[in-house]
């Protein structure tokens, strides 16, 4: 089977990288490839293994398939690791293998698509496979392997330590005992030494980002947990299924590395289970499952009859064949959106462009790469690595283009998402100050249309002074929302004295507002507007319930 094995992987790679080539950039992959311009040991939403990834191949290409080359690359070695794990001898098991590995969605979509979950499925299956040669003749090279992978899979996403719980808590009585296991660990800590150093310099703004904002907002809605158990039950293979989840539930395990498999393909199904009533689960949360999924569904149906899921297998290797050629079509694919916006600001000629998402910031300067251009987040746009680079400080002072469907002028383009109209507007004397906190109280009970009064904390956190008040362009704001942050339903200025702030310098201030004149339990955050584009929340939200 050896030469079919490369044979095998030889297409996967043509397929991979003539996709990665033709295939416009998405608004993610343009966000992480500018991680890949400016590489550092972390970033505000990931650990930096997919921007060390997109350097490299960059470096070679300066387009799609260089920022691609990488992912690509592994994803043929990714599939040679399966077929060195799961050993197919007979050339019907050589058919199962390729049948799983061609209708599985996330061998296709990772397979060229860069972002972090490229690099975690890569190095969960490298640690797959160091783990079963590690339980198996625990040596002195699968330690060091394992050690790689366990760096590797926290490294690619934050999403890998689950990938280590759920593969070592089956058989922690086959490790507890054993000296190797503990010098793997003691390893890939030193390996992940300056990711934590990185954490530590940065106030750990990844994992509160992960864990306390991002899902500040949220509620339950039945809707999320509908869409993901669909993502869950057919996001690995929709028309295999029924196959895939019969051989979970009748698998049984021979050895401590089929507990372990067993494990990783239903234990995160729980865990992000519990999550989606607090978050929206996006469906390559569950891509560490996938893998181990189609693992056991190849050990199960490799003995036994599989006529129906070869006939299946193949139906959907056409399918997702047809999906992928139509989406380096122009007339057709939704992925050209990003790259004509792009394309299109480049006719207006933009010294320093601003844009109000960080997406699009991105996207335009990966087609536009000689060109400046950063992020002044608005209402209901997040933090993210534009954030902690601070480049709206080089534009302050000067006379910038704002790009935005909402902020209106006498310059104008149809495109991007959606096929909005976005606006071109000339702003003279730039203002940023997005490094403002505001420190608030956590509730508020009142009655609707009253007089709100109630202390705050400004810390100006810029190396400059800042200037909010009467004689600013800069105003004190709140506003209430409901869900989202975008779904704002009431916003009115607090009038306060002219304040100025020295750099670093925190100031206590009383202040007074009207409530919203209805009944009900909002959401509202303090934040600053500036006249020439809007408001920027900068409290954390209040909970306001209006009696």
């Amino acid at each position: 089977m050896k030469k079919k094995i490369y044979y095998f992987v030889g297409i996967v790679l043509l397929i991979n990288f003539l996709q990665a080539f033709f295939t416009p950039i998405t608004e993610d992959e343009a966000y992480y490839w500018l991680w890949s311009q400016n590489l550092d040991w972390g970033y505000f939403d990931h650990p930096p293994m997919v921007a060390w990834w997109a350097a490299v191949g960059y470096e070679i290409f300066q387009n799609e398939l260089g920022f691609r080359l990488i992912s690509s690359f592994f994803s043929g070695v990714s599939v040679y690791l399966l077929y060195l794990l799961l050993k197919p001898k007979t050339q019907k098991e050589f058919n199962l293998f390729g049948i799983l590995i061609g209708s599985t969605l996330v061998f296709h979509v990772y397979g060229f698509i860069t972002t972090p979950d490229a690099p975690l499925l890569f190095f969960t299956i490298l640690y797959l496979y160091s783990l079963k040669n590690f339980l198996e003749k625990n040596n002195f090279n699968f330690t060091i392997l394992l050690a790689i992978s366990f760096a590797g899979l926290v490294y690619s996403k934050y999403h890998g330590i689950l990938v280590i719980l759920f593969t070592i808590f089956p058989i922690i009585k086959t490790w507890w005992r054993n000296p190797k296991f503990y010098a793997a660990v003691f390893l890939s800590l030193i390996l992940y030494t300056p990711h934590f150093i990185w954490l530590f310099q940065n106030d750990f703004i990844p994992i509160q980002y992960h864990f306390i904002d991002r899902s500040s907002d949220e509620s339950f809605e039945f809707g999320k947990l509908f869409t993901y158990l669909l993502i869950f039950f057919l996001g690995a293979s929709p028309l295999l299924s029924y196959h895939i989840f019969q051989a979970i539930f009748k698998f049984k395990s021979k050895n401590a590395f089929d507990k372990s498999v067993w494990c990783l393909a239903i234990l995160p199904g729980i865990f992000f289970f519990i999550t989606v009533f607090k978050d929206k689960v996006q469906p390559q949360w569950l891509l560490i499952s996938f893998v181990a999924m189609i693992i056991l569904t190849y050990e199960f149906y490799k003995v036994r009859k599989n006529n129906l899921l070869i006939k299946l297998g193949i139906s959907s290797i056409i399918l997702i064949l047809i999906l992928r050629i139509s989406i380096i079509i122009p007339s057709i694919s939704p992925l050209y959106i990003y790259k004509n916006f792009a394309l299109k600001l480049k006719d207006f000629q933009l010294e320093h462009a601003v844009f109000e998402k960080y997406q699009e910031a991105s996207v335009y300067l990966f087609y536009n790469p000689n060109q400046k251009a950063t992020n002044h987040r608005t209402i209901g746009n997040r933090k993210n690595q534009f954030t902690l680079w601070n480049w709206e400080e080089d534009f302050l002072g000067q006379t910038v283009d704002y790009v935005s469907p909402w902020v209106r002028s006498d310059r104008s383009f149809v495109g991007g998402h959606k096929n909005y109209e976005y606006f071109i507007k000339s702003i003279p004397n730039y203002q940023t100050y997005h490094l403002i906190g505001i420190e608030t109280i956590d509730k508020i009970e009142t009655e609707a249309n009253q007089l709100i009064d109630l202390t705050i904390k400004i810390h100006n956190a810029h190396e400059r002074p800042i200037e909010i008040g009467e004689n600013s362009d800069l105003k004190l704001n709140i506003t209430y929302y409901q869900g989202k942050q975008y779904n704002f339903v009431y916003s009115t200025e607090i009038p306060i004295e002219n304040l100025i702030l020295r750099k670093n310098e925190s100031k206590e201030i009383d202040i007074q507002f009207r409530n919203i004149d209805k009944k009900g339990n909002f959401k509202a955050s303090v934040g600053i507007h500036y006249s020439e584009i809007g408001t920027t929340y900068l409290s954390k939200p209040i909970d306001i319930l209006v009696k």
